[in-house]
């Protein structure tokens, strides 16, 4: 009986094992590409065999594969133990310096490290470190802000899931070794061409889930959490192709203001006051504005309340593309559910 008890917890052992083995697996940095930012002079090198996604002037992101993206915006507890390279190039507003861009953390102020001094392309930059740990172990990342030009802040970050940050570590600071900071040149290129060259909104749609709802969306498509005045928390999906065709998902706090028709009425004047309409989003009571908030986009902007909480979704597109985007994001906003 007790060689029974021991061989079946040995079975179990190695089991768990093998478990975490595959969810621990490496995706290796392999053969290394530079990719050269055509607007803002920004250079990175990449693994060519991760997932690549390119944002013209914004930013630049590697994945070790295309399953891992999600995880990155959810942060389920247990999943892919991937990893993410990431650069961002950020054009201050008048009066903002590089302490503002700092400021704004996507964790608690507590997760991160004291900054320390280091050299990315020449300047001094600033880096911190930050982890917490998650069900299949720790999540591990390094951000660092530099600035070679008055006007823009370039943000590089290195992040890995499943305790793993330690062996991507010798190649990421070869690729943070490789990086050219962004500036503003002095005559800005044509790059309509490039932005138009894009892939269009995919057919294919594959579920996201964030705070209390779910949605559909291109599987081309990337998943963004800005930063909204006020907002407990805030979504952005958006493809490569153009930045003024987007699915946004805005979430306030409506404990103590949740009459859904005075809060619609008090928002009119920030969607050119427009009449809303009555509709329902994810079988819930909502309204709806339609408006151009800027030429050549159009818009349609959703409010609805659930658990003490007010949702805005807003779908812009451009209507010179109306027919690639139009019925895709119809489809995405007809698959939104609360739970």
């Amino acid at each position: 009986m007790k060689k029974y008890v021991f061989y079946a917890f040995s079975l179990l052992l190695l089991f768990v094992v093998l478990s975490c083995g595959e969810q621990k697996h490496i995706v290796e940095i392999k053969e290394l590409a530079v990719y050269d930012d055509p607007i803002l002079g920004f250079s990175i090198k990449y693994p060519t065999n991760w997932e690549v996604k390119k944002y013209p002037g914004d930013r630049f992101l590697a994945f070790t594969t295309k399953t891992v993206i999600k995880r990155f915006s959810t942060f389920e507890p247990n999943g892919e133990s991937g990893a993410k390279i990431e650069l961002i190039a950020i054009k201050l507003p008048q009066g903002q310096t590089i302490d503002s861009v700092m400021a704004k953390k996507q964790f608690t102020p507590e997760t991160y490290s004291a900054p320390t001094k280091v050299t990315i392309d020449g300047v001094q930059a600033i880096k911190q470190t930050y982890q917490f740990p998650l069900g299949d172990g720790l999540f591990q990342g390094e951000i660092y802000y530099a600035q070679k030009d008055s006007q823009v802040v370039t943000v590089i970050s290195f992040e890995a899931f499943g305790g793993t940050f330690e062996k991507y570590k010798p190649g990421f600071e070869q690729i943070l070794n490789s990086v050219k900071l962004a500036h503003i040149p002095q005559t800005a290129p044509d790059t309509i061409k490039k932005v138009v060259e894009a892939p269009p909104p995919s057919q294919n749609l594959v579920e996201y889930k964030g705070d209390g709802f779910s949605i559909k969306i291109p599987d081309n498509f990337d998943v963004r959490n800005p930063k909204v005045g006020g907002a407990l928390k805030s979504y952005q999906y958006i493809g490569e192709r153009r930045l003024d065709c987007d699915i946004r998902v805005d979430i306030f706090d409506a404990s103590k203001q949740n009459k859904l028709e005075k809060i619609v009425e008090d928002n009119k004047s920030k969607h050119q006051n427009a009449e809303p309409k009555h509709t329902s989003i994810g079988g819930t009571k909502a309204y709806v504005f339609e408006y151009s908030p800027i030429r050549n986009v159009k818009s349609r902007v959703y409010y609805a309340i659930h658990n003490n909480k007010l949702y805005r979704i807003t779908v812009n597109w451009f209507t010179g593309e109306e027919e690639l985007y139009k019925p895709v994001f119809d489809k995405s906003i007809a698959s939104f559910k609360f739970f």
